[in-house]
């Protein structure tokens, strides 16, 4: 009986050790992201290494995010091979992660994201690309189609899709607008995330603010604006949509 205990309670003790790992690296990965910190986020990509090949979908998951966050960066700084190596790791991570659990719609979305960034870099995997992020976003529908985070991938990729693929920057608008009204509906429960990394809710803010911007409606926008900075007061876009 005593063994017994004392294995159960050293599995209870893993899970939560891991846990705590894999928020605490989500979180870091989301201030490097927010703060533009390259560097950051490439000692996060080593750190977590071994979970691209974990037998947890949660390890899997967050590396891949740590790596849809270097995709970002290297996108915005037109680093198109750091790209496509990010791009590429957050696909195996996440391929492995749905062959462990092939219902969750947060890592069918963020595969979705990833594709749909490397796609946008263009060349001859372009529409491949764009093929398969459209079919991982219709998967991560069809299993939640009212999570947030998966509501403002699609917004994304219908935002940036070329209109001959079905882009539409107003539809795409909308989208955002909606997964930020989700995200506050939410509340506390938005950072129960099933992956274990809860992201996404001061972006769908930002991208609200944008379209609004973008719209003419500027008191619209400060109010999108502002509450991205309260959500994530380190997050450097919002700031400098408002001017500081």
């Amino acid at each position: 009986m005593i063994r017994i205990i004392f294995v159960a309670f050293s599995l209870f003790a893993a899970n939560f050790t891991m846990a705590q790992d894999v928020a605490s690296v989500a979180t870091k990965a989301q201030a490097a992201f927010l703060t533009g910190n390259t560097a950051e986020l490439t000692r996060l990509a080593t750190t977590t290494a071994a979970w691209s090949k974990s037998q947890n979908p949660k390890e899997l998951y967050t590396h891949a995010y740590v790596q849809f966050r270097l995709l970002q960066l290297a996108i915005s700084g037109k680093r198109e091979k750091e790209a496509e190596r990010a791009g590429d790791a957050c696909n195996d991570a996440l391929d492995l992660a749905l062959k462990r659990d092939s219902k969750s719609a947060e890592a069918h979305a963020l595969q979705s994201a990833c594709y749909g960034y490397l796609a946008n870099l263009g060349g001859m995997g372009a529409i491949r690309n764009g093929s398969r992020s459209g079919k991982s976003i219709e998967a991560a529908l069809a299993i939640d189609a009212l999570n947030p985070r998966v509501v403002l991938i699609d917004g994304f990729g219908v935002y940036f899709r070329p209109k001959f693929v079905g882009g539409d920057k107003v539809k795409g608008c909308t989208r955002f607008k909606e997964a930020a009204a989700s995200f506050d509906g939410a509340g506390a429960a938005a950072s129960l995330a099933p992956t274990g990394v809860s992201w996404g809710a001061a972006e769908a803010h930002y991208w609200a603010g944008r379209c609004a911007r973008d719209a003419g409606d500027a008191a619209g926008a400060r109010r999108e604006f502002e509450r991205a900075l309260a959500l994530a007061p380190e997050f450097v876009a919002a700031a400098k949509a408002l001017g500081r």
